[in-house]
């Protein structure tokens, strides 16, 4: 063709052996994934293009396995969680020695296969030398990468399904059971066990790290939530009380207070973090000095609470459990949103009990170790 150079393959035989044009291989495994979040719910719903599941109180963590079985914990907070939880790191080999970034949670249950937070937060204190005591458990949610090869854009009954054959009998690996569909009948089971909340996502969407889903939806089943421990006001009688707060249109402001932890680890452990953390000013917008040890806002606390006030604050709460898992730029105060139904549609949204769900058998809950 004129004016278009060309070689010949006799031309390129002149230059004598072929030249070394090989690809290098890429890693097996990417070095991050931010972790997508959910978005509040205000209802339980009953929907066939929805999955529903257990949102298990933990850690949430990515689980990074290399072909050879290597492990490597991504939380939310900067740092290996492998090196606090080795008990979920070591067998956490998946099915036929395949690589994958796994998604899911970080629990410590109890007796009954319930997520555990107050002995969650002793684990937290403690470290791996509570591991015997206090054996953490990875319950996994997704999988976002697989063979070398990103997943973030399968659908996630297509990942759902990966998901499937890479986990096996593991105590320390497991994959509770979700359903399609029947979230009504689901979050009147969970509740019935005490559970917190369920977790509902779209069985087409694709996996969006980084940022709070729309087709990734939380609906509570009890008045819990997590916030940021902003300072510490003195009790008279011994003790003291932790100063809440949380991300309001873009500003940290006061939450409430609650009682801080009675258990001796616990304290022992929030003191210390607290020497490394005190600062001379309030991180809280609009709230008047008082006398207070105030911290940077690195710490937070997960709470049962009463509602809130006219202001927002939180109704007599309680401490669940003091924590350094969690990034306190998600403890963010947003209204729930409607269910997909209502959203549509535009009705008031009503759904329906459909038949108690089997949530006693091992398919939904995690196994216990012994």
């Amino acid at each position: 063709m004129a004016g278009r150079a060309s070689l010949s393959r006799g031309a390129l035989a002149a230059f004598g052996d072929p030249l070394p044009f090989r690809s290098p291989t890429p890693p097996q495994l990417p070095g991050y994934i931010p972790i997508e979040a959910s978005v509040p719910c205000a209802e339980p719903f009953d929907d066939r293009d929805w999955l529903f599941s257990v949102d298990w109180d933990g850690a949430r963590a990515l689980l990074f396995v290399d072909p050879g079985g290597a492990v490597r914990i991504q939380g939310e907070m900067p740092g290996d969680l492998a090196r606090r939880f080795p008990d979920v790191a070591a067998p956490a080999a998946v099915r036929g020695g395949r690589g994958a970034v796994l998604d899911g949670v970080i629990a410590v249950l109890d007796s009954e296969g319930r997520p555990d937070l107050a002995g969650f937060g002793r684990r937290l204190a403690a470290g791996p030398a509570a591991a015997a005591d206090l054996p953490a458990v990875y319950l996994c949610s997704d999988v976002l990468h697989l063979d070398g090869h990103s997943t973030l854009g399968w659908p996630l009954d297509r990942r759902l399904e990966a998901l499937s054959q890479l986990t096996g009998e593991s105590d320390s690996l497991q994959t509770p059971d979700h359903v399609r569909g029947r979230g009504a009948a689901l979050a009147a089971a969970a509740a019935g066990r005490g559970l917190a909340a369920l977790l509902a996502r779209r069985a087409s969407a694709p996996y969006r790290p980084g940022v709070a889903s729309p087709d990734r939806l939380r609906i509570a089943l009890s008045n819990q939530t997590t916030c940021v421990v902003a300072g510490f006001v003195p009790q008279r009688r011994g003790g003291t009380r932790m100063i809440l707060g949380e991300h309001v249109a873009g500003r940290l402001t006061f939450a409430g207070h609650v009682d801080g932890p009675r258990d001796r680890l616990v304290e022992g452990w929030l003191a210390q973090r607290v020497s490394d953390l005190t600062v001379s000013a309030t991180p809280l917008e609009g709230v008047q000095p008082v006398k207070a040890t105030w911290i940077r806002p690195t710490l937070t606390a997960t709470v049962r609470h009463n509602g809130r006030s006219s202001g927002g604050a939180l109704l007599r709460p309680t401490l669940l459990a003091v924590r350094d898992d969690v990034d306190p730029r998600w403890c963010v105060q947003r209204p729930a949103v409607a269910g997909p139904l209502q959203q549509t549609a535009g009705t008031r949204f009503s759904p329906t009990l459909l038949m108690p769900l089997p949530l006693g058998d091992a398919t939904f809950m995690p196994q216990v170790k012994r």
